[in-house]
């Protein structure tokens, strides 16, 4: 099938990448000309595991082209065209500017049998309007309608591939479809997907989409507000949250206490929803109290390490571990570590960050007036005071703790994502805290017994 996907973003990449995989001949078309000057000599815009992999041989093989959005021809020879563009307005905001602009350029091109799918994630409002927009656009030009349905995504960054070659679910939602050949045709495009493909109208398909985010936000702020609760009376998140998983009503995922969730999706599309609903007199007290917790976290990692420090951050050296706001991928949207790292400069700390993503720390370097970021986890913890797991990259979970808290001048460690086992980090010297563990009995000092000692003492592994 002649695809075209319209954006190549996280989503539109992707997405036409696994389209192409799938053996359909797909034009990704884009209106960044050094994205596309980029993508056709093979670099890419971004890092998500496994895309190179698939795309590289697409586009030797001829299923996988890119063209500038000016390419009238990527348009009108298209059996589907595939609207992939940003929606959020960086600000916690919606924007359907860039939407309606893509429409009014691709809409009036497209060949009467053509289907019109819309990806991007859109308010219900808008979706509402969407199949009057695209009539209006093609009266104008004298044409008759096409099919327009929604096919909104359900992939994480760091997992993307594999969450598009096998979904939980297809979601097909539909705007305009008389003879419903679209639908028919948008299912032969999922036809190798082992899925149920689920057709239903485009508004309860937008809130399919918006309603598994809020929930996945609502899951991780309740793990945050158990966690509270486990610090005040001394129990532990791991054990509680454990017991909770065995519940099939429940389930694990996504019960992790910590300094809160970022990203593309989960942040803004909370507070989109909030500010939409209040906007039009409807009352979510339960999302703005979600919205509320998650913010609230990263202000408590900055608290407990000032805490931990003796109650001063001034000329105190922090290392972050973690800057991306999760691991796999070197996406810094929203990402808990740029607040984090704010608020400690501002508190007078000086702020030394590793990333293992070069362009997670460039990013952050660039937000972040004030951050030194460097190329390694022993620059960031070379004399340190404190230490502070923001993102739970492997390599931090594997890396040699015995020798970091020998280069470090204070043994203080924040676990921002409870990545760490705390009576290990403990039994090395480091006064340790994570979220909704038992809290370390007394701040250390750095003329304490040495990693070496605390470790034989305790028989730790010295690479714990």
């Amino acid at each position: 099938m002649r695809i075209t996907v319209v954006g190549l973003g996280y989503v539109g990449l992707v997405t036409a990448a696994c389209l192409a995989e799938w053996g359909h001949r797909v034009t990704g078309i884009e209106v960044n000309p050094a994205r596309i000057r980029a993508l056709q000599e093979g670099q890419l815009p971004f890092f998500e595991p496994g895309l190179a992999e698939i795309l590289e041989p697409a586009v030797r093989r001829g299923d996988l082209a890119f063209a500038h959005a000016d390419d009238d021809a990527s348009l009108t020879d298209a059996d589907i065209v595939i609207v992939a563009v940003g929606t959020h307005d960086g600000n916690g905001g919606w924007q359907t500017a860039t939407v309606q602009t893509c429409l009014t350029r691709v809409v009036p091109l497209l060949h009467d049998d053509a289907t019109l799918v819309v990806r991007s994630t859109l308010p219900p409002e808008y979706i509402r309007q969407l199949g009057d927009i695209v009539d209006g656009l093609r009266a104008e030009v004298g044409r008759p309608s096409v099919a327009v349905l929604l096919n909104p995504e359900f992939t994480r960054e760091g997992r993307a591939i594999h969450d598009f070659m096998e979904p939980d679910r297809v979601v097909i939602g539909i705007v305009s479809d008389p003879q419903s050949h679209g639908v028919e045709r948008l299912r032969g495009v999922y036809e190798r997907a082992d899925a149920p493909i689920l057709v239903m109208d485009a508004v309860d398909a937008c809130l399919s989409k918006l309603g598994a985010n809020l929930f996945l936000a609502t899951k991780i702020s309740f793990a945050n507000e158990l966690a509270r609760l486990c610090e005040a009376s001394g129990a532990t998140i791991d054990n509680v949250v454990a017991a909770l998983s065995h519940d099939q009503r429940i389930g694990g995922a996504f019960l992790r206490s910590g300094v809160g969730f970022g990203g593309s999706c989960l942040p803004h599309q909370v507070s989109m929803t909030v500010r939409t609903a209040e906007a039009s007199g409807l009352d979510v007290p339960l999302l703005r109290a979600v919205d509320h917790v998650n913010r609230e976290q990263r202000t408590s990692f900055v608290e407990r390490m000032r805490r931990l420090l003796g109650g001063s951050l001034t000329d105190r050296r922090v290392a972050l571990l973690g800057l991306a706001f999760k691991p796999d991928t070197d996406d810094l949207r929203d990402a808990p570590s740029l607040t984090v790292a704010r608020l400690l400069i501002e508190a007078g700390a000086d702020v030394v960050a590793y990333d293992p993503m070069p362009a997670a720390r460039s990013g952050a370097a660039e937000r972040v007036p004030g951050l030194t970021v460097v190329e390694s986890v022993g620059q960031a913890v070379a004399d340190a005071d404190a230490v502070g797991i923001v993102t739970e990259w492997r390599e931090f979970i594997e890396a040699d703790w015995v020798a970091i808290g020998l280069t470090m001048r204070g043994r203080i460690l924040v676990d921002g994502r409870n990545a760490l086992d705390a009576e290990a980090m403990r039994a090395l010297g480091f006064a340790y805290e994570g979220y909704g563990r038992p809290a370390a009995d007394a701040i250390l000092e750095p003329a304490m017994a040495t990693a070496h000692d605390a470790a034989a003492a305790a028989g730790v592994p010295a690479s714990a």
